[in-house]
């Protein structure tokens, strides 16, 4: 209750602090945390690099050092010497003036080199304190800015309404000097005093307390930060970036630096699009937009899609909206879901039925138009009637060869289109011809150079001819500082036979039928899942990494196997003994790069450390998400010295979708009375004990009610 002056003043104080306290939650000082978190980081990892670095490293600085002298007063490591002065080198026995200025000169040059090239790396599985400092704030910045500016808008306009009466009420005075105010002065005060005190401003103050609080206060529990950041850790290193002003090599040095300046220089516009670009997809985005007609070679897991709607992105911003791509099927629904969740471009597909209606609503309406290899052929597309500023043709090695009718089909498109990129995860300086033959059809001047001086050319003179049309980073050279997991999910569409199959699992109420109906095409050319599949299995025998595949279907496992006759070992099922799965590990181990290790995932999931493949393969979503998170532990573990790269398949339109949908609803649940960390502990600990038979019910339910909407 507001009784006197004093609680008017407390009042207005308490307010006040609400105030400032969201005025404090902003960019600047997320950032500032941020920078300080990541220069701790950068610190405790320079100092475990001098753990290692022997203190005889001062003599290729400083000849003549006394390094015994040193070992036998304990100065092993330069990191028994970084805080030492001249003076307390002195005390040391054996030590002078004459040599304690250069031996502490030394440890000062070695000790800036270390933490200049210190790289951070934030293990999932070993995070600091430090590091969760640095996830914590980054989280926060994201989910509280944007909130803290409309609560801000909403907090002023609250005290803008309130301000005239609590001045009003500051005016209460004791009895003798309220006997010398006016009658109409005292009516205002009283008045005053009645809505600081009514019901309704009450619960207005209590409100705006409760907003604030949730802001200020804001806290996330370890665990559920841990899983995003394996989830995100892409965009977590790309704020990185951009606050820390982190500059990575983005590009082979053999490139001519007035290549770099010019791409660099590239004014990209990002502005509505839902992503943060780490430098190195900046520059490729950058790079296909001033030269115009280019061929990214980036290795899988960089983000070629994310570099192409960047591209995509800033020339629907400077006026040339209508952009093709050309991908194979089994990338299609994720194309379309890329671009749905990352910008706000209009989607159509050319493909299916509804092809020429669609063709005809792009060139109306603008944006994206996705099509196959195959249905280019089926495009009537002509230049003087319609419209095609940018073309992006993804696995562009399926267009190698220039006999094909799908190759010429896409020729055609590339000769009409005024940007176009190629795409391909394959290492095609490996092949020549092909990567010449792609380069022809781009830039042809640099193809005849390339045929008339190849037997002239050195491997960097080679790079350096081809820098204006082609570009290749590797994992290991632009993604050094991440953890070593990532996941991606790949989205497919049901094949013809597969939808139909699916279609009567669904009104059945065949549930395991409905799980692995995307499996049951027959071949690639009829199933989306498996030709993705043997996509990344291919990319990864052309990228020297093996392969590990998990499904909880046993008929799955023979579909997968049978197409990969010759690379795969003897499947890890639940029927083989525990000495049998180590003995295959073991052969696995030793294997060719290219090889497939298949297992169920209720066998091989557990129990096997298989670090020798980096690429895991998830054939379907599973009702547990700890059993995906033992799975993918298997080859993400200490010993594996390779990044981690996971892909979820899934089929749109599917119990795919609806099931991620389901178990989304039920984390979202849990953080509902996630306000402890403790509490949030229990939760998820808690959450592979629900009742999976009422989850799979309401999925079945939620499938049954959209596919009778979509046949009906």
């Amino acid at each position: 209750m507001i009784r006197k002056k004093e609680d008017v003043y407390e009042l207005d104080r308490k307010l006040q602090i609400h105030k400032d306290q969201l005025e404090r939650v902003n960019e600047e000082f997320f950032d500032e945390e941020i920078n300080r978190a990541w220069k701790q980081l950068k610190i405790e990892a320079a100092n475990e690099k001098l753990k290692n670095m022997p203190v005889d490293t001062i003599s290729t600085l400083e000849k003549g050092m006394p390094i015994n002298v040193l070992v036998s007063n304990g100065k092993r490591t330069i990191y028994d010497l970084k805080d030492d002065l001249p003076d307390d080198l002195m005390r040391l026995d054996g030590i002078g003036e004459k040599t304690a200025y250069p031996i502490y000169d030394a440890v000062q040059k070695i000790k800036k080199s270390v933490m200049e090239q210190a790289k951070p790396r934030m293990n999932p599985d070993r995070l600091s304190n430090t590091d969760y400092i640095l996830l914590e704030t980054i989280y926060k910045k994201w989910r509280l800015v944007k909130r803290a500016e409309k609560l801000k808008e909403e907090f002023e306009q609250f005290y803008r309404s309130i301000s005239p009466t609590i001045e009003t009420a500051k005016k209460k005075q004791n009895f003798i000097f309220a006997l010398f105010q006016s009658r109409k002065v005292k009516a205002e005060i009283n008045e005053a005093y009645e809505k600081l005190n009514s019901e309704k401003f009450q619960k207005e103050v209590k409100s705006m307390e409760n907003k604030v609080s949730r802001v200020v206060n804001f806290s996330i529990n370890k665990r559920k930060l841990k899983q995003h950041f394996v989830e995100e850790n892409a965009s977590y290193y790309s704020e990185i970036e951009k606050v820390v002003g982190i500059k990575q090599t983005v590009v082979d040095e053999k490139i001519p630096s007035d290549i770099v300046e010019a791409v660099n220089q590239f004014p990209l516009n990002t502005n509505g699009l839902d992503v943060i670009l780490r430098n190195y997809q900046s520059f490729g985005a950058k790079y296909a937009l001033h030269f115009k007609r280019t061929l990214l070679g980036d290795e899988m897991g960089l983000g070629k899609t994310i570099q192409a709607l960047a591209m995509i992105h800033h020339l629907y911003q400077n006026g040339k909206k209508y952009a093709m791509v050309v991908c194979p099927l089994s990338v299609l629904a994720n194309w379309k879901r890329e671009i749905k969740s990352r910008s706000q471009l209009n989607v159509f597909i050319f493909h299916g039925n509804r092809r020429e209606e669609e063709f005809r609503k792009w060139q109306r309406e603008t944006g994206v138009l996705l099509t196959t290899y195959e249905q280019t052929l089926r495009m009537d597309f002509r230049e003087e009637e319609h419209k095609l500023d940018a073309l992006v043709v993804d696995e562009a090695h399926y267009v190698k060869n220039p006999d094909a009718k799908r190759s010429q089909s896409v020729y055609r498109l590339t000769n009409v289109a005024e940007y176009v990129l190629y795409m391909s995860g394959t290492p095609l300086e490996n092949r020549l011809e092909e990567m010449k033959q792609l380069i022809s059809v781009l830039q042809s001047n640099i193809a005849e150079r390339i045929s008339r001086e190849l037997h002239l050319l050195h491997p960097d003179e080679f790079k350096r001819v081809v820098a204006p049309v082609y570009l290749r980073r590797n994992r290991k050279d632009v993604l050094v500082e991440l953890p070593e997991l990532e996941i991606i999910e790949q989205w497919v569409e049901f094949g013809e036979e597969e939808w139909e199959i699916y279609r009567d699992a669904v009104l059945t109420g065949h549930l395991m039928l409905m799980r692995r109906a995307a499996w049951l095409g027959g071949s690639p050319s009829k199933s989306p899942k498996l030709e993705r599949l043997l996509e990344i299995c291919d990319e990864a025998k052309e990228n020297g990494q093996k392969v590990i595949v998990f499904s909880f279907f046993r008929d799955v496992i023979d579909v997968v196997k049978k197409h990969l006759e010759g690379r795969t070992f003897e499947p890890i099922t639940g029927g083989v003994p525990n000495a049998r799965r180590q003995e295959i590990v073991d052969e696995f181990t030793k294997a060719e790069p290219g090889s497939v290790l298949i297992c169920q995932i209720t066998a091989g999931g557990v129990g096997l450390n298989i670090q020798a493949a980096n690429i895991v393969i998830l054939c379907e979503p599973q009702w547990k998400p700890s059993t995906e998170e033992q799975a993918i532990s298997r080859a993400y573990r200490m010993g594996q010295s390779r990044d981690v790269v996971v892909y979820r398949l899934l089929t749109e339109d599917s119990i795919d979708a609806t099931m991620l949908d389901v178990l989304g609803e039920k984390a979202q649940l849990f953080d509902l009375y996630a306000r402890k960390s403790e509490v949030a502990d229990m939760a998820m600990e808690r959450m592979d004990e629900i009742d999976e038979e009422t989850l799979k019910k309401k999925v079945l339910e939620k499938e049954k009610e959209r596919v009778l909407e979509q046949v009906g």
